[in-house]
């Protein structure tokens, strides 16, 4: 087994990326939090806006979105549902299911999320370079795409 050293790109782009990515849910959930919305419901309400904005989310999609077990999302969606942020409905082609919908009230608290998002990502990308950011994109989108693959095969 080799050794690894402080310049190991390989190490330290896992490293980064995680922590990049947890300092960032930290400042957005502190700029949440006075909207009462905790990081759980606010990653729930986005992937139900980015996943289908207009048809709604079964459970059991919104569990794969989160990666999160079926009864641990009931839960969150009785959180949300009791907050007013989201309701369910009846699928219309079986009605077995529920979908899970954001409602006005969510949608306004989306509305917060973005406005938070896109200051947040003002500041943060203030002075770079446009090159680094392209760069930085089409190397994220490709190991995302990489990972995605190498799961789809495992």
């Amino acid at each position: 087994m080799s050794k690894r050293t402080r310049g190991d790109t390989g190490f330290r782009i896992g490293y980064l990326v995680h922590d990049v990515s947890r300092l960032r849910q930290a400042f957005f959930t502190e700029h949440m939090r006075p909207h009462g919305v905790t990081h759980a419901q606010w990653w729930a309400l986005g992937q139900l806006i980015r996943h289908d904005p207009q048809g709604g989310l079964t459970q059991a999609e919104l569990a794969r979105a989160l990666d999160l077990g079926k009864v641990a999302t009931g839960a969150m969606i009785a959180r949300l549902e009791a907050a007013g942020l989201v309701e369910r409905r009846a699928d219309a082609a079986d009605r077995r299911l529920n979908r899970v919908f954001v409602t006005a009230r969510g949608s306004r608290v989306v509305e917060r999320m973005v406005s938070v998002a896109q200051g947040l990502n003002a500041a943060l990308l203030h002075g770079m370079a446009r090159e680094d950011l392209e760069a930085t994109l089409r190397v994220l989108t490709e190991l995302r795409r990489r990972l995605r693959s190498t799961l789809d095969e495992a």
